[in-house]
C-alpha cells in the first residue's frame, strides 16, 4: 500500500514537472514569424545563351520553400508549360526542366503564388526571367561574313593528285577546261564566293618548282570566278604533306623536309597572284592530320601544325605587293571544329589579316557515307521527325546549333573572321530521304546564319545519288552544279537559292521555327 502510494505521488510530480516545462517552453521559445521567401538567384544567369534542347532552371530563395508540382503546368517558358517543376526534399531551390525552342528570347514566367515559405506564407510576385541571344557584333569578323556570304567548291579539279595526274586521266570531276557558265551561274543565284582546292606538289619538278603551265591554267580558272563578281578561297589541298603530320612531328628529318616544301610552294603560288586584289583569298592548308587519324591527333602534331601555318603566313607576307596585306585562311587540324578551337593558334601576322577555316559534314553517316554493305540507305533521315533505325542518335538539331554557335563565341564575337570552307550531304536514293537532305540543309545553314559563319558547299561534279562502287567503296554524290555546263544537277535549282537565303538572310521573320515546321516525317 505504501509502494503504491509512492508511485502515484511520483506520477504526479512527473505530470506536473512536464506542464510546467511547456509553460515554460512556449513562455520563451515561441516560434517566431519567418516571412515570405525572397528570389535569390536563378541559373542559368541571365547572360547564358540558350540555343535549343531540354534544359533545367534552378530558382534559388533565402528559405526553405514549397510548391505543389501539380502546378508546374502553370509555369511557362515562351508560353508554354515546363516539363516539371519541383523541390528536391527539404531546399531553398525550386528546380524547373523545360523545352528550349528556337527563339533568340527565352522568357520563363512563374506565376505569383505559387510558391510559399515554411509558415505558408506565399511569394506574391511573378518572376518573369528572360534569356537573350544577342544580335552579332559589328566587327571585322562579321564584315567577312558578309562579304564571303554563301559560297561554292570546284572540287575534285584542281585538288586531283596522284594516278589522275602521273598517268594523264584527267581531272577528276571529268572537266578538261573550265569556262566562265558555272561561275555566272552560281553568281546568279546569289553566291558570292568560290573555293578553288589545289593540289601543287604533284605539279612539281625534282626541285620543287610548279609547273608554268599548271600555275597559269589556276590563275585563268581564278580570273573567270572574278570576273563573274565572286570571291576566290585558294588553297593548298591533298598535297604530299596532308597526311605527313605524325611523320613530321615525329622526325625532325622529315619536319625540314615539309617545312622547306611549305615554304617554296607558298612563296612561288603568293608570287603568282602577288597583285591580284582583295577578291583573292588564301587558304594555308586544306585537312592535315596524321596518317588515318582524323578525330585525335597529339599535342606535339598540334603544335607543328601551328608553326606549318606560320611557315606559310611568313612566306606568302614576304613576297609583298597585295600579299603584304591579303587575308589568310588557316585550318586547325583535320579543319575539326572542336580540335581547331582547342588547339589552333593564330600565327603572327602583322597585317592582323587571319581568318580560322573549318569544314563539317555531321551527322557524316547521313551527309556522306548512307549506304550499308548492300547497298541499302542506312542512314536516311535527320532531325527531330527522323527515324531512331535509320539516323545517327544525337546528332539532331541540337547538335548542329551548339557546334555552330561554338564558333561563334570561340571566333566572331572576338572579331576573328572564321568560314566553314566545306559541307553538304549526298543526294540519297529515295524522295524520302532527300526530302531530309533539304531539311538538313537549310537548317544547317540558317545555325551558320546565326552563328555569323560564311560556308562553302562541297561539291565534286558527281551527277546521280549515293552509290556503292565496285570495291565497296560509297561513290559521295555531292554534285549541285555542273561544272562545264553550270547546269543545276539534281534538285540542285531549289537547294541552292534555299541555301543561300538561309546563310545570307537577314529576315528576323525567317527563324528556326519556320524552318522546325518543314520538317518530313519517317513514316
Amino acid at each position: 500500500m505504501k509502494l503504491k502510494n509512492i508511485i502515484n505521488t511520483m506520477s504526479i510530480a512527473v505530470v506536473a514537472f512536464v506542464a510546467t516545462a511547456c509553460a515554460d517552453t512556449d513562455a520563451q521559445y515561441s516560434i517566431p514569424e519567418v516571412g515570405a521567401p525572397e528570389l535569390v538567384s536563378t541559373t542559368p544567369d541571365a547572360n547564358t545563351v540558350l540555343l535549343f534542347g531540354e534544359k533545367i532552371f534552378t530558382i534559388s530563395f533565402d528559405k526553405n520553400i514549397n510548391f505543389a508540382s501539380k502546378n508546374a503546368s502553370q509555369i511557362t517558358l515562351n508560353g508554354k508549360s515546363v516539363k516539371s517543376a519541383l523541390v528536391l526534399g527539404v531546399s531553398k531551390e525550386l528546380t524547373i526542366t523545360a523545352d528550349i525552342d528556337f527563339s533568340k528570347t527565352q522568357t520563363l514566367v512563374i506565376p505569383a503564388g505559387l510558391i510559399t515559405g515554411p509558415q505558408g506564407n506565399a511569394y506574391n510576385q511573378e518572376i518573369n526571367l528572360t534569356w537573350s541571344i544577342k544580335d552579332l557584333p559589328a566587327n571585322t569578323a562579321t564584315e567577312m561574313t558578309a562579304k564571303l556570304g554563301w559560297g561554292w567548291n570546284l572540287g575534285n579539279h584542281f585538288d586531283t593528285s596522284g594516278d589522275a595526274i602521273t598517268k594523264g586521266w584527267g581531272y577528276w570531276d571529268g572537266v578538261s577546261t573550265m569556262t566562265a557558265v558555272p561561275f555566272l551561274a552560281l553568281a546568279n543565284a546569289g553566291a558570292k564566293t568560290v573555293r578553288i582546292p589545289a593540289t601543287w606538289t604533284d605539279h612539281m619538278d625534282d626541285n620543287n618548282v610548279i609547273d608554268a603551265a599548271y600555275l597559269d591554267e589556276v590563275a585563268g580558272v581564278v580570273d573567270l570566278a572574278i570576273a563573274a563578281g565572286l570571291n576566290v578561297v585558294l588553297n593548298t589541298h591533298h598535297d604530299s604533306f596532308e597526311t605527313d603530320l605524325g611523320n613530321a612531328a615525329s622526325n625532325e628529318e622529315t619536319a625540314a623536309v615539309d617545312k622547306a616544301l611549305i615554304e617554296t610552294l607558298w612563296t612561288q603560288v603568293a608570287n603568282k597572284f602577288k597583285n591580284y586584289g582583295e577578291q583573292l583569298i588564301f587558304e594555308t592548308f586544306n585537312e592535315i592530320h596524321a596518317g588515318d587519324d582524323w578525330g585525335t591527333g597529339s599535342d606535339a602534331q598540334f603544335a607543328l601544325l601551328n608553326q606549318w601555318n606560320q611557315y606559310a603566313v611568313d612566306a606568302i607576307r614576304a613576297t609583298g605587293g597585295n600579299n603584304a596585306t591579303r587575308w589568310i585562311g588557316v585550318a586547325g587540324y583535320a579543319a575539326n571544329i572542336d580540335l581547331t578551337i582547342a588547339h589552333l593558334e593564330l600565327p603572327v601576322d602583322p597585317a592582323n589579316h587571319i581568318m580560322v577555316a573549318v569544314h563539317n559534314y555531321d551527322p557524316y553517316a547521313f551527309c556522306t557515307s548512307p549506304l550499308d554493305k548492300e547497298g541499302n540507305d542506312m542512314y536516311s533521315s535527320w532531325g527531330h521527325n527522323a527515324d531512331p533505325a535509320h539516323s545517327i542518335a544525337g546528332a539532331n538539331e541540337e547538335y548542329v546549333l551548339n557546334l555552330l554557335y561554338k564558333l561563334r563565341t570561340a571566333y566572331i564575337e572576338q572579331g576573328i573572321p572564321c568560314y566553314l570552307g566545306e559541307y553538304g550531304c549526298v543526294a540519297h536514293p529515295s524522295d524520302k530521304a532527300n526530302a531530309f537532305r533539304a531539311y538538313y540543309l537549310e537548317f544547317f545553314c540558317r545555325a551558320a546564319n546565326l552563328a555569323g559563319i560564311p560556308m562553302f558547299i562541297w561539291d565534286n561534279n558527281t551527277k546521280g545519288v549515293v552509290s556503292m562502287n565496285s570495291d565497296g567503296s560509297i561513290n559521295e554524290a555531292f554534285g549541285y552544279v555542273d561544272h562545264a555546263t553550270g547546269e543545276w544537277i539534281n534538285d540542285s535549282g531549289t537547294l541552292i537559292p534555299m541555301m543561300v537565303k538561309a546563310c545570307t538572310s537577314n529576315d528576323s521573320s525567317y527563324d528556326f521555327q519556320t524552318i522546325w515546321a518543314k520538317s518530313p516525317t519517317a513514316e
